[in-house]
């Protein structure tokens, strides 16, 4: 796994979103302040493609810490979107906004689009192109001509959530519980000329000892729909 290098400028621009607070409990600012890690690595996550041109391939990541994507045309069998349940952390609204604007300062410093997601309602799932009783393919659905993508990316939980050992299926080791580690859900749609489709992620990040960084630890797919 290729390692993702946080820019020690954001670091430190993270840490001042923390001190907005003032008199914010120590929860809330550990909660921030893993927040803008996990936030920004996930968003230099995405960038394997930014070689293209905007105009070809957006990409748009939603500061807010929710999946909203209720604006996406419906795809057959769309799975309810999941949550984490039980948070462990309860937050004020100042922190909440907090943690927006300190991800609308991280897309900014890295050139990212800060937005809610496309709205295409008449661009169906990918899997709508074919009909049921045969191999045609269908006329195309009033989709955009190059491929954009949405993604949300919800608040992290402290530690290990239930849903992981749900999604590692007793294959995977349980992970280190004497460090310290976070669980997020990572939403990602994307609608393109073929249709739509959409995708919801469970990860664990782990702070590792020796740089102090949050990185990615465990990473599994819990719910599609094309």
């Amino acid at each position: 796994m290729k390692a993702i290098q946080l820019n020690p400028f954001r670091s430190l621009a993270c840490a001042g979103a923390v001190l907005v607070l003032g008199c914010g409990s120590g929860v809330e600012r550990s909660v921030i302040r893993a927040d803008g890690e996990i936030f920004e690595w996930v968003v230099r996550s995405q960038l394997s493609d930014r070689s293209l041109p905007r105009t070809r391939s957006p990409l748009r990541f939603d500061s807010r810490p929710a999946g909203d994507n209720a604006d996406l045309a419906s795809t057959p069998d769309r799975p309810r979107q999941l949550d984490l349940t039980d948070q462990s952390d309860s937050l004020s609204v100042d922190a909440l906004n907090s943690i927006v604007e300190q991800r609308k300062d991280i897309l900014k410093s890295i050139g990212v689009e800060e937005g809610g997601p496309f709205n295409y309602p008449e661009c169906g799932g990918t899997r709508t192109r074919r009909s049921r009783d045969s191999s045609d393919v269908l006329p195309a659905p009033k989709c955009p001509e190059f491929v954009r993508r949405y993604i949300t990316v919800g608040l992290p939980y402290r530690g290990a959530a239930q849903i992981l050992s749900k999604a590692r299926g007793g294959e995977a080791p349980a992970p280190d519980s004497a460090s310290e580690s976070w669980t997020v859900l990572v939403t990602e749609s994307s609608v393109g000329p073929g249709g739509q489709q959409w995708r919801q992620y469970v990860s664990l990040f782990r702070r590792d000892a020796e740089t102090g960084r949050l990185g990615l630890a465990e990473r599994f797919l819990l719910s599609w729909a094309e």
